[in-house]
């Protein structure tokens, strides 16, 4: 991450710590529901929603920078899909923002024009063959593979996998990978509400088996494992109270949710709301009709849960409550990412 992007996003979050008030410093912008994949836990391919133009989204980019914002997040559905997805990412990096992404792999290799121009790739895989094709679909496995192949020594990678009660043995697996492809790997539990993901109660693992495989996490990334999740997120997960359920009203682990605040979530249609665990259970507004910063606004006043164990937005409060660990995790994290992809050229 850059040094500014860094300076920038602490400065805000500081401000925001003492005197209150919010900043939209991190935005995750969903390009599409459209995808190339049928992942089991997930429903966002099935939303029927108008899908915001090239021109809109190019707007909406510079609203964004007018208002403060830093870190870009695109994700979807797959954003790969989109055709104007180059001239998205490449006005992204010219208004300067930090830009990741979070991709199936599929189009990767035909698209590294794309990739080459991120900060910061994030591949979805959730163990071995078998396993991961279990979660998702018959043969996604060899695409995302495919994708960490084209972009070994290309860009920043993290791969992301999400446990069911199918894929806990995975763990050794996907940090072997991890070494194999100089990248990091993270973590998380299923936590789609209804609208993005539908019922994903029969894939859900018991608590007591969640626990075990946090535990384990915790005892290798002492141990120096390539793990990108943060030390403090894994011991606030090992303690969440119900692993079907991933949302509170009450806070948890002195930990201050700050969707709404300093991060938020752009739907595909441009409607914006403080997280994606919130898409069509809260009023949102529109920012192609009302305007990106009121759309915000709007967002933050209409936050009614206080915590949640979703990987990103976990890592985002503890991150943005200048949690000094956290801090030292992902700092650490990307530029080692970043460092090992330099020593690959």
């Amino acid at each position: 991450m850059k040094l500014s992007t860094a300076f920038a996003m602490g400065t805000a979050a500081l401000k925001a710590n003492a005197l209150g008030g919010g900043t939209p410093l991190n935005v995750m912008l969903a390009v599409t529901n459209r995808c190339d994949q049928r992942c089991r836990y997930c429903q966002i391919p099935a939303r029927q929603q108008p899908e915001m133009t090239t021109t809109q989204v190019l707007g909406l980019l510079e609203e964004m920078k007018a208002a403060g914002t830093v870190r870009l997040g695109i994700w979807g559905g797959e954003p790969l899909v989109r055709p104007d997805i180059g001239d998205i990412v490449r006005a992204a990096r010219d208004l300067g923002f930090w830009i990741s992404m979070d991709t199936n792999g599929t189009l990767v290799p035909k698209k590294l024009d794309v990739v080459k121009n991120l900060d910061h790739l994030v591949i979805s895989l959730d163990g071995p063959r078998e396993l991961h094709d279990t979660n998702r679909q018959e043969g996604s496995f060899d695409h995302a593979m495919a994708a960490l192949e084209a972009t070994h020594g290309v860009v920043s990678v993290w791969t992301l996998s999400v446990f069911t009660r199918h894929n806990l043995s995975a763990v050794d697996y996907l940090l072997e990978n991890a070494q194999r492809f100089k990248a990091m790997a993270a973590f998380q539990f299923l936590h789609h509400n209804e609208t993005m993901g539908g019922s994903t109660d029969s894939m859900r693992a018991s608590d007591a088996e969640y626990r075990d495989v946090v535990r384990r996490l915790l005892v290798l990334k002492r141990q120096g494992a390539p793990i990108a999740s943060s030390t403090r997120y894994l011991r606030y997960l090992l303690h969440w109270p119900d692993y079907g359920v991933p949302k509170s009203a009450a806070p948890r682990g002195g930990v201050h949710c700050w969707a709404g605040r300093l991060y938020c979530n752009v739907d595909a249609d441009g409607a914006v709301y403080p997280c994606s665990l919130l898409i069509g259970e809260r009023p949102s507004r529109n920012a192609v009709e009302t305007g990106f910063l009121p759309a915000f606004r709007f967002a933050g006043a209409h936050v009614d849960c206080r915590s949640c164990d979703a990987a990103c937005f976990t890592e985002y409060n503890c991150l943005y409550d200048l949690d000094p660990g956290v801090m030292w995790d992902w700092v650490s994290a990307i530029w080692l990412t970043g460092r090992r992809r330099a020593r690959t050229r």
